[in-house]
């Protein structure tokens, strides 16, 4: 997209949920300087760590996709792409809304906190960018539902970016 100039270093976005957070996780450590702002909803992003504990309802499942730990060759093609443990310390990651659901079956609160932390504790100190964790305590995977659930967190999601990106500036309201 920035080779093409459909796009700017560093003013780009990117969502990524539940599996697809793998993905805007590995690129954002990968090239943290492409990315303006990334939400990462429902993350799952401690791939290893969920991986090797298969009491967990859906890991099982998840060795035809993603690949099993607890082989050796298996673990270490995932410990090249997991997010998680891929954190660059000192790099400026970009701005990041990370949600989580507290009653989510299918990825752990936890995976979305321990991303925050991480990324919060490595990340260049020079940077003032925002890392904002913020945790549904009453939804699961798919959110809080009811009928305006979906609107209000899309609408969080559109005001972060818009305030991140430089779009809407709170002091002139």
């Amino acid at each position: 997209m920035v080779d093409e100039g459909y796009a700017k270093i560093g003013r780009l976005t990117a969502v990524g949920s539940s599996a697809g957070s793998l993905l805007v996780g590995a690129a954002v450590n990968f090239r943290p300087d492409l990315f303006c702002a990334v939400i990462l909803k429902v993350p799952f992003l401690d791939i290893c760590n969920t991986l090797m504990d298969d009491s967990l309802p859906l890991t099982i499942l998840d060795y035809d996709e993603f690949g099993n730990p607890k082989i050796k060759t298996q673990f270490e093609r995932i410990m090249e792409y997991s997010p998680y443990d891929n954190v660059n310390q000192g790099r400026c990651y970009p701005s990041m809304l990370v949600t989580a659901a507290f009653n989510d079956s299918r990825v752990g609160v936890w995976e979305a906190a321990k991303w925050v932390a991480k990324v919060r504790e490595k990340t260049c100190k020079g940077c003032s960018r925002a890392v904002i964790l913020k945790t549904e305590m009453n939804g699961g995977h798919f959110g809080e539902g009811g009928r305006y659930g979906q609107s209000e967190d899309k609408a969080y999601e559109y005001a972060f970016l818009m305030k991140v990106m430089g779009l809407f500036d709170n002091s002139k309201h």
